[in-house]
């Protein structure tokens, strides 16, 4: 997983897959890409994601309609671990960026806390 920090629209976005070029997705400028090393939930989603394909697969063998309803708890369950995991990655994030005393306002008009700052330098 990666994030994007655009320097002058002061925004902080998870960088889509599908991008080739780092460039902000609102001004088209340059950013800085920041990569967020792995946890061990992103683990486990991969290994809950590959298990719910399994349990497809088997459901649909033999026609087992409870191995079908245990994949899609599964996928809810993935999602749930993705949310948190991206909440770790944003906030991994935000403490790479340093701002300068002149943007602190500006982020925290955006919802940026000073302690989120303090805690980076």
């Amino acid at each position: 997983m990666k994030f994007t920090y655009c320097p002058k629209c002061k925004e902080l976005r998870t960088k889509p897959w599908y991008a080739y070029k780092d460039r902000c997705a609102r001004c088209g400028g340059d950013v800085a890409v920041i990569p967020i090393p792995a946890g061990p939930m992103t683990y486990a989603v991969y290994v809950l994601v590959g298990v719910c394909f399994v349990l497809v697969y088997l459901g649909n063998q033999e026609d087992n309609q409870l191995l079908l309803y245990s994949a899609v708890a599964g996928v809810i369950a993935a999602m749930v671990l993705q949310f948190f995991e991206l909440a770790r990655g944003e906030k991994f994030a935000r403490a790479k960026v340093k701002p300068t005393k002149s943007d602190v306002d500006l982020l925290k008009a955006k919802g940026w806390h000073k302690d989120e700052h303090d805690a980076a330098h």
